[in-house]
């Protein structure tokens, strides 16, 4: 199936008003973003926000020994690099890309202004920090209070839900990182959700072959973020952007057509 890519492909943008949207799409540029490319540590400066269009970034914390857990996911649903708007440009997590894909970003400084002066923009990111900020408050509990197996289920689901495939590009050594655990525990999970057929793994390839089933087998806290995400966005705002200006955009002061994925 053939994808086209958008700026309106990324929900958070799709919901800006025209005169929003046309004033802030000029200084966005494309980036490809591989599986497993650090977009930003630790400590390091955000240099841009990302508004993903086909790829997902997944957000770590670091603690001691350097030792990582996932707190939280973005997608084509936001932004990544909200710390900016906080007047913060360094990093307070680790942000790694999860699948090959497509982003939109625009500096830091550029943000900034367009934050300040945009209205809705505004409205749009506190809301959405609201969000990631139950994501990351659900994860910490999901990690205290439940087993390995359901907390990989729950990262398998809603990293499923924004890149919308069953099929996901992953490494084992890279969900060590996300759960915090050790190999041999993360292995032990694995091989229980393949033995029931829940998932099925092979060359870095997971995939997703009853989706019902593998929901069945979530922990609550999957649910809840889910619908969290799913009243992100009300549906008059996204409404509010039902046509598109031109099918040739101005990224980064080059006109650029949409781009088709297959």
């Amino acid at each position: 199936m053939e994808h086209i890519i958008t700026p309106t492909a990324n929900k958070l943008l799709a919901s800006l008003p025209p005169n929003e949207f046309d004033h802030l799409v000029p200084k966005l540029e494309q980036v490809e973003l591989a599986f497993g490319k650090k977009i930003f540590d630790r400590g390091e400066r955000i240099g841009h926000v990302y508004f993903p269009i086909s790829t997902v970034t997944t957000l770590l914390t670091v603690g001691p020994l350097d030792l990582t857990l996932e707190i939280g996911l973005v997608g084509p649903e936001g932004i990544l690099g909200l710390p900016v708007i906080a007047g913060d440009k360094v990093a307070p997590y680790c942000a790694v890309a999860q699948a090959n894909g497509t982003a939109l970003r625009m500096s830091a400084e550029d943000f900034e202004i367009e934050y300040s002066n945009a209205e809705t923009l505004q409205r749009i990111i506190l809301r959405f920090s609201y969000v990631k900020m139950v994501q990351a408050s659900l994860a910490s509990a999901c990690h205290r209070f439940h087993e390995t197996e359901k907390r990989l289920v729950r990262w398998i689901l809603m990293t499923s839900d924004r890149i919308a495939t069953s099929e996901i590009l992953v490494t084992r050594d890279f969900l060590t990182k996300i759960l915090g655990e050790r190999p041999e525990t993360v292995d032990r999970a694995f091989a229980s959700l393949e033995n029931r057929n829940l998932i099925k793994y092979s060359r870095n390839r997971l995939v997703i072959p009853d989706r019902v089933a593998l929901e069945a087998a979530a922990c609550k806290c999957y649910k809840i973020i889910r619908d969290e995400d799913d009243n992100f966005m009300p549906a008059q705002e996204t409404a509010e952007r039902s046509t598109v200006p031109s099918s040739i955009y101005t990224l980064g002061g080059k006109k650029t057509p949409p781009i088709a994925v297959l």
